[in-house]
């Protein structure tokens, strides 16, 4: 096993000559807790969660290729199961065994990617916004995110792309603050092959005859105001996991870490003490 890592954002060079950009948190010698970030987005979309995930847990944060500081290869696509196989080498390295994960939407399919690959290697998950597979209304959002990327810009991308990503309540009074926080400091400043493999990864996916394999304890959270994988769509993935909870949660959208990172916490937490 590797010593136990040292905290502060750092580097990592994978085998595949990949570099990603992670970073510890969190008392040694804690459970071992890793958040898995959603397409297009870095390690900053667990900003409000850190300080009470790292208060009893050793935090693994980072970005996969193609997010924030980590790699971005030019050859594509970046599909779940290269990314899940990144987020396993970099667990490997550091030493984690047996962590929890924590993902938020494609972060949740990399979650699934990892618990069906790795039995009994994880300890169990707490997985929201995640479905099974990419439908086709799913596919014509994020064909458009793109389209709109490419034509119009990283403002067109966010113009497009915020009303599935967050609740009405929430993306109404923050709307301004949100879009020059992406186009200053965000993700969607990202290299434009980035963003484009991404979402080409993502468009391929389809994970329900692999549901039944994962045998661990898995939470799935659900958005009631989620338009882009609505509760309905989550409960499907539910369905084909045994161990599996399903929870819907009022007055949030498909972020529900981002919207209101308290309660978040909290859901977390008491699902693991469980």
């Amino acid at each position: 096993m590797a010593a136990d890592p040292e905290p502060g954002p750092r580097r990592l060079a994978l085998a595949c000559g990949v570099h990603l950009h992670y970073q510890v948190q969190g008392p040694p010698g804690a459970p071992w807790l890793v958040l898995l970030n959603g397409m297009l987005s870095d390690t900053t979309l667990w900003a409000g969660t850190l300080k009470a995930f790292a208060a009893d847990h050793r935090v693994l944060s980072f970005d996969s290729r193609g997010q924030g500081r980590s790699s971005a290869p030019l050859e594509g696509p970046y599909t779940l199961p290269l990314l899940a196989a990144d987020a396993w080498e970099l667990m490997e390295r550091l030493g984690i065994q047996r962590p929890w994960l924590v993902g938020l939407s494609m972060g949740s399919s990399l979650g699934l990617e990892l618990m069906a690959a790795h039995p009994g290697a994880i300890s169990g998950a707490v997985l929201t916004s995640a479905v099974a597979r990419t439908d086709f209304a799913m596919a014509v959002r994020l064909r458009h995110w793109l389209h709109c990327l490419e034509v119009g810009g990283p403002g067109m991308q966010f113009d497009a792309a915020a009303p599935d990503l967050w609740g009405d309540r929430f993306l109404e009074p923050r709307y301004a603050v949100l879009r020059d926080y992406f186009l200053k400091r965000g993700t969607l400043n990202e290299p434009l092959h980035a963003s484009r493999h991404q979402i080409e990864g993502v468009l391929q996916w389809d994970f329900r005859s692999s549901l039944g394999a994962i045998r661990d304890r898995v939470l799935l959270l659900a958005g009631a105001e989620d338009l882009l994988t609505p509760p309905w769509k989550c409960l499907e993935t539910a369905q084909g996991i045994p161990q599996a909870r399903f929870e819907i949660v009022p007055g949030v959208g498909h972020a529900f870490p981002v919207e209101s990172p308290g309660p978040f916490c909290e859901r977390v937490s008491a699902f693991i003490r469980e």
